[in-house]
């Protein structure tokens, strides 16, 4: 079933005649056209395209090559023209996850007798699972981060700055194909590795200190996500320790990660063993998340996460241990889920690097 029959599926249960996507990705998953002013409108029989005067060639172009989209210039308002579609009496489903108050306002205002009916998450959930041509630019973005990886470890060395390092890093991933960081990337010295989202600052590097990566890369609009945690010298026994644990807990995680798992039972796997080591309140973030046009998207590998994982849904394993005033260790992969085993599609090394 393509995502076009996917979505329809949703009209019956809904009790919805049409469906209206307004998420700019989901609009990209489902329709394959890229616009930062576009609409879908699904019903049983119809797909609209909406956009306006700037994409008109675009959407003009692409419908022609996907005969079963029907493109509909918007003139002012893109909820306001799409409202004018509605008949008399229909009953609407929209993503309530993104429309704003005002927004359905709008729509109100310009449709009569409609009822609109609220759809939540569950268009964006029909996109978890990625075709073969996703999963592909993805492969080729994490590609290019292996690539810069491999490069920046050449140029860590004490008098660096994490800012320096940091623009230094999506300069080489630029050079490897990437069209822009899929983030902002993060680079921290020593102790501040403590702050798993810290950001990149004038932090002088010095001798025996961690260095957290954490970055990604763009191919085609699809993200790559890694981290990794190397030592500027020789590691400490206390270094190491912590280090191990993460890596006994990041390698469990990727080895036991398939489709019909629930979000929760993957983390388990991860937490449980940094937890028995005693650190389980140094990791205070979800073990994953998916990753697609967005960079953080469904589904959460967490441990409030109760629904079964996909297969090929494309994920991210990170735990972590933060420990304030010492530093922090991230190991992240991403994986492609799979019923047998998942394919773990970034490749740098992961044990412990010293320089």
């Amino acid at each position: 079933m393509n995502r076009l029959e996917k979505t329809r599926s949703l009209l019956l249960p809904n009790k919805v005649s049409y469906i209206l996507i307004t998420d700019p990705v989901d609009v990209e998953y489902l329709s394959g056209f890229r616009s930062s002013n576009a609409a879908l409108l699904v019903s049983r029989k119809k797909a609209l395209l909406f956009t306006d005067f700037r994409y008109k060639s675009d959407a003009e172009r692409f419908c022609s090559r996907n005969s079963f989209w029907s493109f509909r210039m918007v003139k002012e308002n893109l909820l306001s023209a799409v409202a004018g579609y509605f008949p008399e009496g229909s009953r609407v489903g929209f993503q309530s996850s993104c429309l704003t108050v005002d927004g359905l306002n709008l729509l109100k205002q310009h449709s009569r007798e409609v009822s609109f009916v609220a759809l939540s998450s569950q268009v964006s959930e029909l996109f978890l699972s990625k075709e073969r041509k996703e999963i592909s630019l993805m492969k080729k973005a994490a590609q290019a981060g292996d690539k810069a990886f491999e490069r920046i470890l050449g140029d860590i060395k004490p008098g660096v700055t994490e800012i320096e390092l940091a623009k230094q890093l999506e300069k080489i991933c630029s050079e490897y194909g990437s069209e822009k960081p899929s983030f902002d990337s993060i680079v921290l010295f020593g102790a501040r590795s403590a702050l798993p989202h810290g950001r990149p600052g004038k932090k002088v590097l010095q001798k025996g200190e961690w260095v957290l990566f954490d970055f990604g890369c763009t191919v085609s609009g699809y993200c790559s996500d890694m981290s990794r945690t190397v030592v500027m010298g020789k590691a400490t026994a206390r270094q190491r320790e912590i280090y191990d644990i993460v890596l006994r807990a990041q390698k469990e995680a990727c080895n036991a990660a398939r489709s019909e798992m629930t979000g929760k039972e993957l983390d388990y796997k991860a937490r449980s063993i940094i937890n028995k080591s005693g650190f389980g309140e140094y990791f205070g973030h979800a073990t994953g998340h998916g990753v697609g046009l967005r960079i953080h998207e469904a589904p959460r590998i967490s441990p409030v996460s109760e629904k079964k994982l996909e297969k090929n849904t494309v994920i991210t394993i990170e735990p972590g241990i933060y420990i304030p005033g010492f530093g922090g260790v991230r190991i992240e992969d991403m994986l492609v889920l799979g019923s047998d085993e998942s394919c773990i599609i970034t490749k740098s090394p992961k044990e412990i690097i010293e320089l």
